[in-house]
């Protein structure tokens, strides 16, 4: 091993005095260092010996000891009086124990003198150069990762890894490397004492443990657990920068080392003590369950620690196995809870089948509670209600709101009731009172207005919510209330605020919230931050709920962005879920998107068997407006779309007859009468532009933007048709301000063309260019443009030519796409 430059200089004239002390842990390369050093010096004539001096040594004879720190307090000491000799040169190596005095006040003595040289682990580029020296050719990088992760960078262990694979004789390096480095931790490892070896493999456990906490383990005074964790510490073995797996690896070797029998008497021993003194953490904690060790007691802090851990799903759920797995009993219901809250629903639904058949009640409620909230998760609302019918009312506020959430998903207002009304037995916690709030709320959706619904499921959110896994989270609900009653402002800030709040480790609700957050974007007519959301979640491994939401989502951003192939893409996956699919109240909104993009492609039937089972639900529920009208809405879409006046009539009569009680489904009931009047080719400015903007302020602005383009498409009059236009892109600006999240201090920003954006483009082109761009982006012909814009085709053909050269659009797909970026202009 390459000494440093300032040893380097010194070696080229060994003969001027030196002091240098050379500090490391085990196999870091002191008596390697130390052996160059007495080879310059003897190489120049000094005479060397390998002691502390004794009377008769030659006075210019140089100093050079290894394994100081094995020296007597009297060595020690002579060592430091001979450093304050300044014609005298001194080199020792030891390692870098701290609690002994007379080695301290050498090192103190030698570091007054020159700095210490501390040898550590070798670096990638260490072990690369190496490499090269010993196998003749430059490593590859597998090999020099290899050598690291089983060597942690120690010289004698990454020495004899490289060693072996210069005889591995054509045979898997990363194995013979594994085996080398093994072999010689344990050959060094044999020459630790028993006490130490002790230490080391309660520090391989954490590195958190002190000499008290050793002490007490092993039994042994203060200074002897001083002295063992300080040799422990020294030996480099344990540092904080070598890696977990080199950590784990150790304490399997020293574990061999010292038999099974020691090895459990000292982890059962630690556990012990640890417990008694209540500072037992998770880590160690953990540890010790995953060693094998199984003890009562240590499936009873694992339990405690879990219940601590309710707000970090993942964690809990890896103490609660790790508590089952030391023989914890009865934990399989707080197991499956956590479990489910990590997304691991297939686990956690496994466990509470086991748990229905349970002969203690609480248990079995819990099991329900469960198995219901996976089943929802899942799209099979019909089983979460079968398995709430099957348990009956019973006497806790969170099972009951659960069985609210599920009976009248499926329509069942009666043992929606039944549930509310079941007596509760515990204490009015917050907890239960944000249950409550919650069945409350949602029966107040069926029984009464949005109003009064949506007041008191907020409420709800402000209490202490249960940890345990539910149907359905309350922001989710809130946010699903808000968007049928047309609360746009709502449904973004509530949802916005849970997305924000979503832990990491929150697989059941995370995509679930993202998802909701990219509806109310997409409602609104942002479309990009709709599709960033939607592309957020990982398609692969959805539930059917949210597997028909993001399919959905997709489906509703391309209809609007006027992409027919990722239409045909997305709608077909959709309906791939939805056939199987248990309809339920809470998927009406990806249902009527649905209906509406089958409209477009003709595949109405389709959707048929789900629509009639949606109807349906709503009938048993007594047609409320507030979850009714979303959907009417997009059957007046889908009527139109399927050029069927018979078909839009009856959603458009629904609507009417909710508008008495309703103004959101007022403003939609005007909006349809409207609609169908501009597709009859009647635009009136006034009655058009009090539509769109009814519409944006219900957080329908893309419907908006819409109808303002589909009048000015249909009207003969030049202005009206310009006043048209322009209303659908201020109402599309008034979007675009809150793009990026809705921030509004941040929408100017947001706002401001970048050089060469899109924005920038379209400022170049003129009103009339723009009007053609506009028309052209329906899909009109240039002959039915012209008579629109009172203008010859081949006028607007020269203008289509000069927004091409404008924009640099090489083809008209491509300028087609440039308009629609620019002018956000829906299918």
């Amino acid at each position: 091993m390459a000494v440093s430059d300032v040893v380097a200089t010194w070696l080229s004239s060994p003969t001027e005095p030196m002091k240098l002390l050379v500090s490391g842990g085990v196999g870091t390369g002191k008596t390697t260092t130390l052996a160059e050093i007495r080879a310059a010096l003897r190489a120049a004539g000094v005479t060397v010996v390998a002691r502390p001096p004794r009377p008769g040594d030659p006075p210019d004879a140089a100093v050079v000891i290894d394994d100081a720190h094995l020296l007597g307090t009297a060595d020690l000491e002579r060592l430091a009086e001979l450093i304050g000799d300044a014609a005298a040169t001194v080199v020792i190596a030891a390692e870098p124990l701290s609690h002994q005095p007379a080695l301290n006040s050498l090192r103190t003595a030698m570091t007054r003198e020159a700095p210490v040289l501390a040898l550590t682990p070798m670096t990638p580029p260490d072990v690369h150069r190496l490499a090269a020296e010993i196998l003749g050719v430059p490593p590859s990088a597998e090999l020099v990762r290899d050598t690291m992760a089983a060597s942690a960078g120690l010289p004698f262990l990454v020495t004899a890894a490289l060693a072996a694979v210069v005889s591995a004789d054509g045979g898997s390096a990363p194995d013979a490397v594994a085996r080398a480095a093994r072999v010689a931790l344990i050959e060094r490892l044999r020459r630790v004492e028993e006490p130490v070896l002790d230490t080391l493999l309660l520090s391989s456990l954490s590195q958190e443990l002190g000499p008290d906490d050793v002490g007490a383990a092993l039994g042994v005074d203060q200074d002897e657990a001083q002295r063992l964790v300080d040799v422990a510490r020294a030996s480099g073995l344990i540092a904080p920068s070598l890696s977990p797996a080199f950590t784990a690896a150790l304490h399997q070797n020293v574990a061999q080392i010292i038999g099974a029998a020691r090895h459990h008497q000292v982890e059962t021993s630690l556990l012990r003590t640890q417990l008694e003194q209540s500072t037992l953490s998770t880590e160690l904690a953990l540890r010790l369950a995953e060693h094998g060790l199984r003890d009562p007691r240590l499936a009873s802090a694992l339990t405690d620690l879990a219940a601590r851990n309710q707000d970090r799903p993942a964690n809990a759920a890896r103490l609660y196995r790790a508590a089952t797995k030391v023989g914890a009993s009865e934990l399989n219901a707080k197991l499956a809870d956590a479990l489910a809250l990590t997304g691991d629903c297939a686990t956690a639904g496994r466990l509470a089948d086991e748990l229905l058949g349970s002969e203690n009640a609480g248990e079995r409620a819990a099991a329900v509670r469960i198995a219901a909230s996976v089943a929802l998760h899942d799209g099979s609302a019909a089983q979460a209600a079968e398995l709430f019918r099957w348990l009956g009312p019973y006497p806790d506020a969170v099972v009951g709101s659960a069985a609210v959430v599920a009976a009248l998903g499926v329509g069942d207002v009666t043992s929606a009731r039944a549930a509310l009304s079941a007596d509760v037995s515990g204490p009015p916690t917050s907890t239960a009172r944000a249950a409550r709030g919650i069945a409350e709320g949602l029966l107040l959706t069926v029984d009464g207005g949005y109003p009064a619904a949506v007041a008191r499921l907020a409420q709800s959110m402000t209490e202490q919510v249960s940890a345990a896994v539910t149907p359905d989270t309350p922001a989710a609900l809130v946010t699903l209330v808000a968007m049928h009653g047309g609360d746009s402002v709502r449904a973004r800030s509530v949802i916005g605020r849970a997305v924000r709040g979503t832990g990491d480790d929150e697989g059941f609700v995370a995509r679930r919230h993202t998802l909701l957050l990219g509806w109310a974007r997409m409602l609104d007519g942002q479309l990009s931050a709709a599709a960033a959301d939607a592309a957020s979640v990982d398609g692969a491994n959805l539930h059917r709920r949210d597997a028909l939401w993001a399919a959905a989502l997709q489906t509703a951003v391309a209809r609007r962005a006027g992409d027919s192939g990722a239409v045909h893409k997305h709608w077909y996956a959709a309906m791939e879920v939805l056939t199987e699919y248990s309809m339920d109240l809470y998927a009406l909104l990806p249902l009527g998107e649905l209906w509406v993009a089958a409209a477009r492609l003709g595949q109405v039937d389709l959707v048929k068997p789900a629509l009639d089972e949606a109807f349906t639900l709503l009938g048993a529920l007594g047609n409320p407006p507030l979850w009714s009208v979303p959907l009417h809405w997009s059957g007046v879409h889908a009527g139109i779309l399927a050029n069927s006046p018979a078909s839009v009539a009856p959603h458009g009569q629904a609507l009417t007859a909710a508008a008495a009680d309703s103004s959101f489904a007022r403003a939609l009931a005007i909006a349809g009468r409207t609609w169908l009047r501009v597709l009859a080719n009647h635009v009136d400015a006034g009655e058009v532009t009090a539509a769109a903007r009814s519409l944006t302020q219900f957080g329908l602005t893309w419907d908006a933007t819409r109808l303002a383009s589909q009048a000015a498409l249909h009207t003969p009059d030049g202005k009206v048709s310009g006043a048209m236009l322009q209303l659908a892109r201020d109402l599309k600006v008034t979007t675009a301000g809150t793009e990026d999240g809705g921030d509004v201090a941040e929408a100017p920003a947001a706002a401001a063309p970048r050089p060469g954006s899109s924005t920038t483009r379209e400022s170049r082109l003129s009103d009339r260019e723009r009007e053609v761009a506009e028309l052209l982006l329906q899909g009109m012909p240039y002959r039915d443009i012209g008579s629109q814009l009172f203008i010859s085709a081949k006028t607007v053909e020269h203008h289509v030519a000069r927004i091409r050269r404008r924009l640099g659009a090489e083809s008209r797909s491509e300028l087609i796409s440039m308009l629609r970026a620019m002018l956000g202009a829906p299918s």
